[in-house]
């Protein structure tokens, strides 16, 4: 300890310039013995690496299977497979089918036939991977074989893709021609510029020592790791600047598979996801939903700056799930408000009828007005409660009639309808919410139509254990090219800060296992259809 005083009696600036020398020379002795070994080490591990991901890819990828399974389309395998030959570092991929027959090949010429290596082909058709090395017919090479499988979990083929070793050599000499040249520009610029560091490295420090900067690093761990949401800050590159545990966690959770922020950098699927589109506008993202293997984030992202020029990006995570719950049991609340205060205008618009008739003494025309909301009554709410039983359905659709009516469009049940009583729960919630959504968006779809008609059905199939939900309106009708889009969140066809009813929708269905049916035609109509599994005798008596 007393041997280390010199040292903490040295200014900043003095070690630095000690600390830059050492780091130098010992730079100088490490890299000439271990530079090449590291350097050949690390590029067989990227190509490795590189051509298993890219070989399992092109096996998952829909155009092979179907190519595989319907050989008329084998043109379409051979254009992928070249797509990505020219667009990566491989220098072949070649898809067999069961029997070794060639499907691709950089050389068309052997399209149609067998895989010269049919022992080492062979290995892959048990559904096992593996790496070989052998002479083919472009040259000795590294490949790898991975079995293709279809829906079934059959295997149909094989795909083999690698790199011939004329050009993992080439790869190998221009990454070392790289950092041998990078290591000598770095170590004399070191060198020259060691000096002048020092000299400004107190100025850029804000006077602060190497204990005081240690003790501030410390305090920011700290607080970002004690922060709920995930943090990760990166440069443009896609080096990792900053990041906190719930970062990992999170990514855990959405059963990421790869190493998200490993050797300090982060993932490029991860990069993609979440930085690209930033650092590409400019523009913050700003509580985007962001979905990462079907796992929801809300997201803002932010570009750093330094001095007016990009320095990187931060990004702030956190699980949409919670998120997602509260603004269904929202959305769930506004409809049940929707339905209330309808029915709520209705009575006392016919209270003041009464009082009114009552004050100029008409009470033969009170009577006959009672008369008349009576058969109303049981012609309408009689007519509902006899076939659905389940109170909270009935009323929301009561209520629902009566605030239609009000804008002109007329809610039809259909007298079809038979719908057993349910307790109130999650699922009870659930649809209602999504038949408030249908109902809404029916109503909006004919608010400008002449014939103003909503239809309404809902049914529990006893034997197939199934919920039926369809709703019909005679509106202006869905385009084919938005169809595959009317459920996607925030898309809606009158703008503003809509598009997430029907989303809900999909995902309640989803919940449950179900089904969504859309069928429309323009200027005619929509009608949506659901089917929720629902055992009702699984669950004892509702």
């Amino acid at each position: 300890m007393k041997d280390n005083k010199w040292i903490s009696k040295l200014s900043l600036k003095k070690l630095t310039i000690l600390l830059v020398l050492i780091s130098v020379l010992a730079s100088l002795v490490s890299s000439a013995l271990f530079l090449h070994y590291y350097i050949t080490d690390r590029e067989r591990e990227v190509l490795t690496e590189e051509i298993r991901n890219i070989t399992r890819v092109v096996a998952k990828d829909t155009r092979v299977i179907n190519g595989l399974t319907e050989p008329s389309s084998d043109s379409d395998i051979q254009r992928y497979a070249s797509q990505i030959v020219e667009d990566t570092d491989l220098s072949f991929v070649v898809v067999l089918d069961n029997d070794l027959i060639r499907y691709s090949h950089p050389d068309e010429d052997y399209i149609g036939k067998q895989f010269s290596n049919t022992e080492d082909a062979s290995k892959a058709l048990n559904g096992k991977e593996h790496f070989s090395r052998n002479v083919g017919i472009l040259g000795e090479g590294t490949r790898f074989f991975t079995p293709i499988l279809n829906e079934d979990g059959e295997q149909i083929g094989v795909v083999c893709a690698g790199i011939i070793q004329e050009n993992v050599n080439q790869e190998l000499w221009d990454a070392q021609k790289r950092l041998y040249f990078g290591l000598s520009i770095g170590l004399c610029v070191g060198l020259i510029g060691a000096i002048y560091l020092a000299q400004q490295l107190k100025n850029i420090l804000l006077g602060l020592e190497p204990r005081e900067i240690v003790a501030n690093i410390m305090e920011r761990d700290i607080i970002i790791d004690s922060v709920n949401e995930g943090i990760i800050a990166v440069t443009p590159e896609g080096k990792v600047l900053l990041s906190n545990k719930n970062f990992i966690k999170l990514m855990k959770l959405a059963e990421f598979s790869g190493d998200s922020i490993g050797g300090g950098e982060l993932d490029p699927d991860i990069f993609e996801v979440f930085f690209k589109k930033v650092f590409e506008s400019g523009q913050p993202v700003l509580n985007q939903v962001i979905v990462v293997n079907q796992f929801e984030f809300i997201v803002n992202i932010s570009q750093v700056y330094i001095k007016d020029s990009v320095y990187g990006a931060v990004a702030t995570l956190r699980d949409q799930s919670e998120m997602q719950q509260l603004i269904r049991e929202l959305s769930g609340t506004e409809q049940y408000i929707d339905s209330l205060r309808a029915q709520n205008h209705k009575f006392m618009n016919q209270l003041h009828t009464i009082l009114g008739l009552i004050e100029l003494r008409k009470y033969e025309d009170v009577t006959r007005f009672i008369q008349i909301l009576d058969a109303d009554y049981h012609r309408e709410i009689g007519f509902v409660t006899e076939k659905i039983k389940c109170a909270a359905i009935a009323g929301f659709l009561l209520g629902k009639v009566s605030e239609l009516k009000e804008q002109g469009v007329n809610l039809q049940i259909d007298p079809d309808c038979l719908f057993a009583d349910m307790k109130m729960g999650e699922m009870l919630h659930d649809l209602l919410l999504s038949i408030g959504v249908l109902i809404d968006n029916a109503k909006e779809a004919v608010i400008d139509s002449k014939n103003k008609q909503v239809n309404f059905f809902l049914r529990y199939n006893e034997d197939e254990n199934v919920i039926i939900i369809e709703v019909q309106d005679t509106g202006v009708g869905i385009s084919e090219e938005l169809m595959d889009l009317i459920f996607e969140r925030g898309f809606s066809t009158k703008g503003g800060s809509r598009g997430y009813g029907l989303d809900a929708v999909r995902s309640i269905v989803k919940q449950y296992n179900g089904i969504v049916d859309l069928q429309s035609i323009v200027d005619v109509g929509t009608v949506f259809r659901l089917e929720v599994p629902y055992d009702r005798k699984g669950r004892g008596q509702e």
